[in-house]
């Protein structure tokens, strides 16, 4: 199907040169000429977008940042995922972390990502995204969460020595997945981050109903910890941090559900600002795989309907 496209003859604001909104609002898209057209699409300017260098070669090459490439122009805030160890091909683990053998590859990273970054806007960095799941290399467990922390720690102390006008997220999945354990016990310490974080898709559970919404709100998982997006929020507020949510969407082939579209977006507006358990940023993540999975915005859609009304709300 295709997306309604109204024309629009006013001229789309310059995120640079407007005020600031409430909350920055985003996307993840397979080019940035695609994030400005969705932009124009939802009648307000993406004032944040989000990319991923998360393999131990990416993180240190960072191509798409360099100039031509995808993001070299891009000097609005970025959120950018960086992996963290290699445990597939390279034997990896955070115990070897813990005691500083990736060390250099961390601070070659950091210096790459702060020289391609100089003179732009604010740079999120989101170290070992997440990690209270399974599908990672560097996933986090009840057998590796102290060593994980005391990686943590290292790497944040070289963020702050390499690029400190950056800002580290600590970004876990909605749902924790193979942790057997609870995540906010691996959190490192409020000193160690800057950004609170969730991924939040419409999955597990899927929500159809605004009253399946509202209920989801306050769910947590089998542990305790945080799974509805309100008990992150909380958690947030509770180390005196800010929230983000770099990756969200509803999920096609689970059905077509405006009712989370507008939760999300009454969730962000409602609790929008900079300081401890607000929403910081949110960056939907339009990225064309999974059969079309995840799209919002673009020529096929599978979910029209929640296209229809992200395009009204935002």
């Amino acid at each position: 199907m295709l997306a309604d496209r109204p024309v629009r003859v006013e001229q789309t604001p310059d995120p640079r040169t407007s005020p600031p909104a409430d909350w920055l609002s985003g996307a993840a898209t397979e080019d940035v000429v695609t994030i400005d057209e969705m932009g124009e699409w939802r009648g307000r300017p993406m004032e944040i977008a989000g990319t991923w260098s998360d393999n131990n070669e990416a993180m240190v090459e960072l191509w798409q940042l360099h100039d031509e490439e995808q993001f070299g122009s891009w000097d609005r805030p970025l959120d950018i995922a960086i992996g963290g160890i290699d445990d597939d091909q390279q034997d990896e683990s955070w115990e070897e972390a813990a005691e500083g053998a990736y060390d250099d590859r961390w601070r070659e990273s950091l210096t790459n990502l702060r020289e391609l970054r100089e003179g732009k806007d604010t740079t999120y960095i989101r170290f070992a995204h997440e990690m209270n799941g399974d599908w990672f290399d560097w996933s986090v467990d009840a057998g590796n969460h102290e060593a994980f922390v005391e990686a943590w720690q290292r790497f944040r102390a070289l963020q702050q020595d390499v690029f400190p006008e950056a800002r580290l997220v600590f970004n876990v999945n909605r749902e924790s997945v193979g942790t057997d354990m609870d995540w906010r016990e691996f959190f490192p310490g409020a000193e160690h981050v800057d950004v609170m974080a969730v991924d939040y898709y419409n999955r597990y559970p899927y929500v159809e109903t605004a009253q399946e919404w509202a209920d989801s709100l306050d769910d947590t998982d089998e542990y305790g910890a945080p799974k509805g997006l309100q008990q992150h929020l909380d958690f947030a507020r509770s180390v005196g941090l800010p929230l983000a949510v770099p990756e969200w969407s509803g999920s096609a082939e689970d059905g077509d559900s405006p009712a989370f579209i507008r939760g999300m977006y009454e969730f962000f507006s409602e609790n929008a600002g900079t300081g401890a358990g607000q929403v910081l940023y949110e960056i939907h993540f339009n990225v064309d795989k999974d059969d079309l999975n995840w799209l919002l915005f673009g020529e096929y859609l599978r979910m029209p309907e929640s296209a229809r009304t992200y395009q009204e709300l935002w």
